[in-house]
């Protein structure tokens, strides 16, 4: 019989939401909040769901924080997952992110980037979206090993690279749409409504 690794998905909800002006994972689109949108669509599409955020927002759902002496933004998130998840999950090879603020994000992002065997990032026609990624511990474990610490934060295009990431495509973009202000939420709303 053949057994396969655990799967992970990581909500990526940890960044400051400046240009929305409040906290994303709060935000409301069709009456639900943003989070819980994500937690709904990916529930029973990976043996494992995480928060990277500092709070829970009462979804019950186990947070790993970002780690000090990490770089900041995006890669400090990825750094500190790839650390902290080894030991909270034994034998968890990696982990799927996707941004808190993606409503629409692929069905089926856990199941294709998980099975390249390394990392991977989704990209649609037009091009890459590395918050939408697989990212295995050992390697991004290895890369943050010889990151000088003082650098500027690297990008996490930069750790794409890095890690020789795959790129898996999708070849509709509307599904990798961020709602990042709150004119991208007032169309999202509108196009909820259009559609209904």
């Amino acid at each position: 019989m053949t057994t396969y690794p655990s799967t992970c998905l990581v909500i990526l909800a940890g960044g400051q939401s400046t240009r929305m002006g409040t906290d994303k994972a709060i935000i409301t689109l069709g009456g639900r909040r943003m989070i819980d949108i994500l937690i709904d669509r990916f529930s029973g599409k990976a043996d494992h769901l995480f928060l990277s955020a500092s709070q829970d927002y009462g979804t019950g759902l186990p947070l790993i924080s970002d780690n000090a002496d990490f770089p900041r933004g995006p890669v400090g998130g990825i750094f500190s997952l790839a650390a902290r998840l080894p030991e909270v999950q034994p034998g968890l090879p990696g982990f799927a992110t996707v941004p808190v603020d993606a409503p629409h994000a692929p069905a089926d992002l856990v199941e294709r980037l998980s099975s390249s065997g390394g990392c991977a990032v989704a990209q649609d026609d037009q091009r890459i979206h590395p918050t939408f990624a697989y990212w295995r511990c050992d390697i991004i474990n290895s890369i943050r090993a010889t990151h000088d610490p003082g650098e500027r934060a690297p990008s996490l295009r930069w750790l794409a690279r890095q890690s020789a990431a795959q790129v898996v495509t999708w070849s509709d973009e509307t599904l990798f749409m961020n709602i990042n202000r709150p004119e991208d939420l007032a169309a999202a709303e509108h196009n909820k409504t259009a559609g209904a």
